[in-house]
């Protein structure tokens, strides 16, 4: 168990325990024979926010999803800038039925050929309609950019994880070798009688609960890869990652995390806009009180000459609806109140990322002191607890029953470490996404 105390001082080991992990329980290494899958370098990312959000923006199908979005709005704001299509008509008139007047007349004599081209002209809506279009693009715009956001910060939250768990796998394997090679040990002692059954029995206990916690704890780790290697679009290799990435991953700036950039974040923009779109369409509705002017232009040749109607006559006419019953007051009604709508889900979401703020920064405050005491006291204290404790078992100064009881307490303690250094880096990472930093490579905390 000196070695357990060694290798918690030891970046370098630990990273190749983190390589072993892997081969346990690694997807890759079991398709390497088939052809090798795409691979990213969790080390390279979790370093390098720029090249992870490059990543991200690059294989994300949401941010993709986002984008194609985006490209509506664009049509809909081009669309909404066209004039309405103009209206070509034709009629045949004057077919008689019957005997002629006067008789004996043709179809071709009588027939009254029209053709006529109307266009409406639209009074007071095309401005409405092409605000609100622009809004919504910029909306679909700010939603890009918070979709780049979200997928960032689960992206890096993936690698970490994996990297967490192939931590906590490496430091199980580590106790379950120890716990092995001293029951080999103290199996030669039990041989002997130098070691009583009972005491034997409960090493073995100790042992099997180490092997079923291995056991867990490599299938979360599979699972982890697995999560890890949906978000990202590739095998997540860990290989050079160290537990010293997580405490790099997601660094920022306390005194910038201010709440004043809460309200410049992009989906509270979005919100922003697309109450004001809301506000457009109310204004669009209204407009609906005003007529659309419909002018047409006709031509008529008539064959009835004999009446004397002229042969070739052109016509134009003005066409007005009459807004009497809908005047467009209850679809404005109804944009108004969407628009009330999505200023209250503004207002709730800045509360409640105001109130996600407070509390992080406040958990992340209390987390270092308690991962600075864990590293710097108690974890010192008990790698020389579970030493001079094994050094006294095996000169027969302690029992077995002591023994345990240090080693279980020492592995309990570098979990615990492990388990608060993860915790504070998923609140570094929550408030670098609540503060919406690193949505876009120049923006990096």
């Amino acid at each position: 168990m000196i070695a357990t105390a060694f290798w918690s001082r030891s970046p370098w080991c630990r990273s190749l325990l983190v390589s072993g992990a892997l081969l346990l329980g690694s997807p890759a290494a079991a398709r390497a024979a088939e052809g090798a899958p795409p691979r990213v370098s969790a080390a390279a990312l979790l370093r390098d926010s720029k090249k992870l959000a490059s990543w991200v923006d690059a294989h994300s199908l949401e941010i993709r999803a986002a984008r194609a979005r985006l490209a509506q709005t664009s049509a809909d704001v081009k669309s909404s800038r066209q004039l309405q299509n103009p209206v070509l008509d034709a009629s045949l008139a004057n077919v008689p039925l019957g005997e002629t007047n006067p008789p004996g007349l043709g179809f071709n004599e009588v027939a009254i050929y029209a053709v006529g081209l109307s266009q409406t002209v639209e009074l007071g809506k095309r401005g409405p309609r092409g605000a609100g279009a622009d809004l919504r693009q910029r909306s679909a715009a700010l939603q890009v950019d918070g979709a780049q956001r979200d997928q960032l910060s689960a992206a890096r939250y993936a690698l970490a994880h994996a990297l967490y768990r192939a931590l906590r796998v490496a430091t199980l394997q580590e106790s379950l070798t120890d716990a092995e090679r001293a029951a080999e040990l103290e199996k030669t002692r039990y041989e002997q009688k130098a070691l009583s059954g009972t005491e034997y029995d409960r090493l073995l206990l100790e042992l099997g609960n180490l092997k079923s916690d291995f056991e867990r704890e490599r299938a979360t780790y599979s699972a982890a890869l697995a999560d890890c290697a949906a978000l990202l679009g590739a095998e997540c290799d860990l290989e050079a990652a160290r537990e010293d990435d997580l405490a790099a991953a997601a660094s920022l700036d306390v005194s910038r995390a201010a709440g004043a950039r809460l309200e410049n974040r992009a989906d509270v923009r979005a919100f922003e806009a697309e109450s004001r779109a809301a506000l457009q369409d109310a204004q669009l509705a209204r407009a609906r009180a005003i007529p659309d002017v419909t002018v047409r232009l006709g031509y008529t040749h008539d064959r009835f000459v004999l009446s004397g109607d002229n042969r070739n006559t052109l016509s134009l006419g003005v066409a007005l609806p009459l807004p009497i019953f809908d005047r467009g007051q209850h679809d404005a009604a109804r944009a108004e109140s969407r628009a009330q709508e999505l200023r209250e889900t503004r207002a709730a979401l800045l509360r409640d990322a105001r109130a996600d703020l407070s509390g992080l920064l406040t958990r992340k405050g209390t987390l270092e002191k308690v991962t600075t005491a864990l590293e710097s006291e108690s974890l010192p204290r008990s790698s020389s607890v579970l030493a001079s404790t094994q050094i006294a078992f095996d000169h027969g100064g302690v029992s077995l029953t002591d023994l345990l009881l240090a080693r279980r307490n020492h592995i309990a303690l570098q979990l615990t470490l492990l388990d608060d250094r993860f915790e504070l880096f998923a609140i570094r990472n929550e408030l670098v996404r609540v503060l919406a930093w690193g949505a876009r490579g120049d923006d990096q905390p």
